[in-house]
């Protein structure tokens, strides 16, 4: 099957075949998946050009927000998504997420950073869920670097039988300037996401078993049968 077919194209995902949707580009082939975006998804383009290695597909955004001067507090907020699809013979077990930037206050300035991951069954929209990723302290004064990460088990039985799922990560940058001569600006540069990936096992039906049990037992009854 086309891997294209395999995925959904929006937030309430169907399957489409390419020839109904043409804006769906493969962003990279790793080892075990493929990675596809959609080129009309600004949030997405947003977060800068994708480039996957092995499993992991990453980008380096330039964005950011500031504030200075008594200009309260500003928001920057982006929004994107891939598609993830389980080459043959393989199935997910996990979604590793990191990302990281720098901030810099001067006086009663300040910086805050939300950021969170949806992800979803491309064939089954009904099975999602939405976690929030763990930010380092954001309080130290000066310049500084910041970082992100989040961990997702999906080993659990919800996600059997999906080969294709969409990750959607938000983040949310706010900078805050309470008075004069305060400043802060904060700014992403790292964004990426691993996947972790377990081979397929096909048990033999217990049914098949027992089959051929019967017949290893016929086939001693018939050498005793031909011995008499």
């Amino acid at each position: 099957m086309n891997k294209l077919m395999k995925i959904g194209l929006s937030i309430s995902i169907t399957l489409l075949s390419p020839a109904v949707n043409a804006a769906m580009v493969l962003a990279g082939s790793g080892n075990t998946v493929d990675f596809y975006y959609d080129d009309t998804d600004q949030g997405t383009l947003d977060y800068g050009t994708l480039q996957v290695a092995g499993d992991t597909i990453f980008a380096t955004p330039s964005f950011g927000v500031s504030a200075a001067n008594a200009e309260g507090t500003n928001i920057f907020q982006n929004i994107g998504s891939i598609f993830v699809v389980a080459k043959d013979g393989y199935s997910f077990s996990s979604v590793d997420i990191f990302e990281s930037g720098t901030y810099q206050t001067t006086g009663n300035g300040s910086v805050n950073l939300t950021g969170s991951l949806q992800i979803l069954d491309s064939g089954s929209p009904s099975t999602n869920v939405t976690n929030f990723l763990d930010i380092s302290d954001l309080t130290l004064p000066g310049a500084n670097v910041w970082d992100a990460s989040f961990g997702y088990d999906m080993t659990t039985a919800m996600w059997d039988n999906t080969n294709s799922i969409q990750l959607t990560l938000t983040n949310t940058l706010f900078a805050t300037s309470p008075d004069m001569g305060s400043t802060a600006v904060i700014n992403q540069t790292l964004a990426g996401s691993s996947m972790g990936m377990s081979i397929n096992t096909i048990p033999v039906p217990a049914a098949l078993w027992l089959f051929g049990s019967g017949l290893i037992g016929l086939a001693g009854i018939a050498r005793r049968r031909g011995r008499a």
